[in-house]
Formats: structure tokens, sequence, C-alpha cells
């Protein structure tokens, strides 16, 4: 959902235009190992890597990576959420609200690893139901009763959803539209991963044990929809803007898929980027640190910064790109880098 996400969220949609400055969450994704090139160079933003007509986010003049919170969790059960006005580590018990110049917050929450953050809210399970907290402390309420505990939430905006698996190899995505639980998709195999956007949930479908595919359904239902088969290990997470994002392990691209799921275009040829995360630009860590590049085929990959940490979950808007770093056993830091509109495009 400071202004992305999404985020991260992970385990979290005909698209319209994406609005950069909502919530974006990224669910913690175990990085890959394998890096891209033996040297980064420091860089700010090149101008040919614009995208025209687009006001592109550039980093502000000066900003470095700034740790902002540091806790004894693990990097690898924690969730990730910017928007406008602060960063989001959800963790098992608490959600740490971190805004920029002010002491970190907490809030009390449970099953926090599996929790979203909306436009007003942070939203977890706890107890058969349904909760929400409001995201600069209060008052829980109860949404709507919810026996099963899900998997974990995805949210854009005010609308979120769930991926829930009631039984073993039974995977349901579900939504509250404000009066009832719905249920959007019910599949007899495993759904890998899944994220909400535009008022629909996209999500990884395995088809065997080498076999997947990508899927959408709306939030208001109809039938889902589906991308060309595809094999391999599956997408670890999806990204979704303009188009649905991922890292394909099995050729180590990074692709664009249309929102329609009808094509689908490799961005970058040999390159890690899991995770990811996309705003109007797409950023990439891996072991040898952040990368950015615009979203269309051919764009140069700039690196931001090195860093030799894994980075275990990345979100970002048009103010903020925040990302955690493993840095320990059961540690983790939040680090951020302030991002500005260049107002010259």
């Amino acid at each position: 959902m400071f202004g992305l996400l999404v985020l991260a969220i992970g385990c979290r949609h005909s698209v319209d235009p994406p609005n950069d400055d909502k919530v974006g969450v990224a669910p913690a994704v175990r990085g890959s190992t394998r890096a891209p090139s033996n040297t980064i160079a420091e860089t700010t933003y090149a101008i040919d890597n614009s995208m025209p007509g687009i006001r592109e986010p550039r980093v502000v003049k000066g900003s470095v990576p700034t740790e902002v919170f540091a806790d004894a969790t693990s990097a690898y059960t924690a969730g990730l959420a910017v928007d406008e006005d602060a960063v989001y580590v959800l963790a098992d018990t608490v959600a740490h609200r971190i805004a920029p110049g002010s002491t970190p917050q907490s809030i009390s929450i449970e099953n926090g690893s599996g929790a979203v953050v909306t436009r007003t809210d942070i939203v977890y399970w706890s107890k058969g139901a349904v909760w929400g907290v409001p995201k600069t402390g209060g008052k829980a309420r109860r949404i709507t009763k919810l026996e099963h505990q899900p998997q974990y939430f995805m949210a854009e905006g005010d609308e979120f959803a769930w991926l829930d698996m009631p039984v073993r190899d039974q995977f349901v995505i579900q939504t509250f539209d404000g009066r009832k639980v719905r249920t959007l998709l019910s599949y007899a195999g495993r759904i890998e991963t899944s994220t909400l956007h535009a008022g629909r949930v996209f999500f990884v479908r395995r088809d065997g044990p080498q076999a997947w595919r990508i899927g959408g359904v709306a939030t208001r239902g109809g039938e889902a929809t589906y991308a060309a088969p595809q094999d391999g290990p599956p997408p670890a997470k999806l990204a979704v803007a303009d188009a649905v994002y991922y890292y394909d392990v099995k050729s180590s691209d990074l692709r664009k898929l249309a929102a329609d799921l009808s094509r689908e275009e490799t961005l970058a040829h040999d390159f890690i980027c899991s995770p990811l995360a996309v705003a109007v630009r797409i950023y990439c860590p891996n072991v040898q640190g952040m990368f950015e590049l615009a979203r269309y085929a051919g764009a140069k990959i700039l690196p931001l910064f090195p860093s030799r940490e894994r980075i275990t979950a990345v979100a970002a808007n048009s103010r903020y790109l925040a990302w955690l770093n493993d840095t320990g056993r059961d540690r983790l830091s939040a680090k951020l880098i302030k991002l500005a509109l260049d107002e010259s495009n």
C-alpha cells in the first residue's frame, strides 16, 4: 500500500493504469544466490532509461540507504509494506510502523507474518476471525468470522483477499465483500503465490511436478483466466503494476506478462531479480545489491547501491524504496532510500 505494492506483502488482476502511491506489500521471499556481475558502481537514475511522458522517480540527491529499524525477528518470515507515510515491518505478534524522523511505533497483532496493510488498517487473522487495527494504532475491530487461518492476506487500497489451504492440496482464494466471505477460486492442487491489484487476484498455479501457469480472477467474481502453460520451477512472487512481472528461475530472465495474460516478453536476460518490487520502475535486489530498470524491454539495468547482506523482501512506491536485510540468525534490519518524482518529465 511513505506513498507504493506491491511490496510485498509475499506469499499477495483488464487492469487500470497503476497508482504507484497505493500501499505496496512484499511478503518475504528467499533471495537467489547467483550474481549478475562482479562489480557495482554508484549511480543515479539515467536519462536514457526513462519512460517518455511519465514522471519518473529518482534517488533524492545525497540520499543513501538508511537503516530505519532493526529487530530480533527472522527476515524470512516478516512481511514488509510501504505507504506515503511509513514503512511497516510485520512480525508474528507485532506490526512495527516506522515513519521517517519518528520513533518506531509497535502495534500488537496476531499472526503478523501473514498480515497485510490496507489504506487504513493492518488486517490479520486471530481467534476464528479477520481483524483490522488502524495502521496508526488504536483498537482492533472484528471484520468477519473466518474459522480457518489463511496462509496470508493480500491487499491494495481498501480491498483485501487471502489465500487459504483448508485441507491438504486444496487451495482457495477468498475475499470479503462487506457482507460475506466469497470464494473466488478453488483449486485441487497447489497455488504457489498470489497478489491483488486493480480488482483482480493474480496467482501462480501448479499443474504438475514441473508445470505451472499464471492466472487471474476478479474480486467481483467470474471465471479465472490463464496465461500459457510453463515448465520448470514456478515464480516465488508476482509483482503487478501495468502488467504482471516475475523472475523466471529456469531461464534467469525477468519477464513481463500483459495484464490480460495474453502475451509475454523478456525484459532482462540472465539477470537475477528475486525478490522484486514494481512501482513506476522495477527494483531488483540480489547478492550484489539493489538494481533498477524501467518497465520496458531493452531498458538498461542500473545499480543503485551494493549490499553483501541478503535482501529478503522489497517494497516500493513513487516516494520510497524499502527492503529487509537478513543480518544474522533471527535478526533483520529495515532500510530505505527516498525517491522523488522527476518534474522534468
